[in-house]
């Protein structure tokens, strides 16, 4: 028999480019051998994915504090007169869903080993991850406040020329290929932490400059800072110089902000900005056949800054924002 992580990502790769409508559901067994329907992996027509583990019968469903991650509840279903009482537990952040398949993998391998039915397995891996999930969810919290930092930094300086004009440039956020695009494109990268500056490009195409144009690629090394400021300064001095409040929480769309990440306070450490030509780094789709993607999805990667040439200096940026 595989590993529980190999059958665990199997899967969700089962699942994954299923689609499912609403008050449906695409499903795959994947409890050890024998028992196949002791657990079952399940995507909803949200695309979120649940596993299902099975309470033995004559077992009463027991409390399964989780928190914001991961959501736990107790399912029934009915077959042939009888009912099955599930544990139901979802994750509810995409960005961990590896984190999530990981999990579950231990707790086949631990059931394959052991015997016991794989809620049992479950509720003891669930103890020992809840921890670990948490610290996984603050960081990407925090990594996701920074980015929003960023783009409101370069939004603001927009805003100053004509407010507008910035807000119909900030285009990333709408499934465009850069951050800032009118004739010209601005791609913003947040950087945290010391050492050597590296940040991370998503997709094939993010370094391609718009046909016959330029893209500029503007880092900022983004600390944590009593004396900094907040996202929600920024928002209300953007909203000041006649960005409309409603239009940047608009443009956010589910990554806006909570209270309490609002007002986080950071300051920018350090400003990187290089011109993206030609002798630039990194993978781009106008280099390569389109043979290359075939099956290619969710590309990333990480391109260290000292690498890269173009580099110029950081009061450069209010020219490159002029000719945006």
């Amino acid at each position: 028999m595989s590993t529980g992580h190999l059958r665990a990502h199997a899967a969700y790769e089962n699942l994954r480019d299923e689609r499912v409508t609403e008050g449906e559901s695409a499903t795959t067994p994947l409890g050890p051998s024998g028992r196949l329907r002791d657990a079952i992996l399940v995507k909803d027509h949200l695309g979120l994915i649940h596993l299902l583990a099975r309470l033995p019968q004559g077992r009463e469903p027991f409390d399964v504090p989780l928190g914001r991650v991961l959501r736990a509840t107790w399912v029934q279903t009915e077959d042939d007169d009888a009912t099955t009482i599930w544990l139901d537990t979802a994750c509810l952040d995409s960005r961990l869903i590896r984190t999530f398949l990981s999990l579950i993998g231990e707790m086949l391998d631990r059931a394959d080993t052991s015997g016991r039915p794989c809620i049992d397995e479950l509720a003891e891996v669930l103890e020992s991850w809840r921890a670990a999930i948490a610290r996984a969810r603050t960081a990407m919290d925090r990594n996701r406040i920074v980015g929003i930092f960023g783009e409101l930094t370069v939004l603001e300086m927009l805003a100053w020329r004509d407010p507008q004009a910035a807000l119909s440039a900030w285009q990333g956020r709408k499934g465009a290929r850069h951050d800032f695009a009118r004739t010209n494109a601005v791609e913003v990268k947040t950087l945290t932490g010391s050492g050597s500056p590296a940040v991370t490009i998503h997709g094939e195409s993010q370094l391609d400059p718009p046909t016959g144009a330029q893209l500029h690629l503007v880092a900022f090394r983004i600390v944590d800072s009593a004396s900094g400021e907040s996202v929600e300064e920024l928002t209300d001095r953007i909203a000041a110089l006649g960005v409309p409040r409603e239009e940047i929480l608009r443009t956010l769309g589910d990554d806006a902000p909570g209270e309490e990440d609002r007002r986080r306070r950071f300051e920018i450490e350090e400003t990187r900005l290089h011109a993206v030509g030609d002798d630039f780094p990194g993978i781009r789709a106008s280099r390569l056949d389109a043979s290359a993607f075939r099956g290619v999805s969710e590309l990333s990667y990480r391109l260290t800054l000292d690498s890269c040439p173009g580099e110029l200096d950081p009061s450069e940026l209010e020219r490159v924002l002029e000719e945006l």
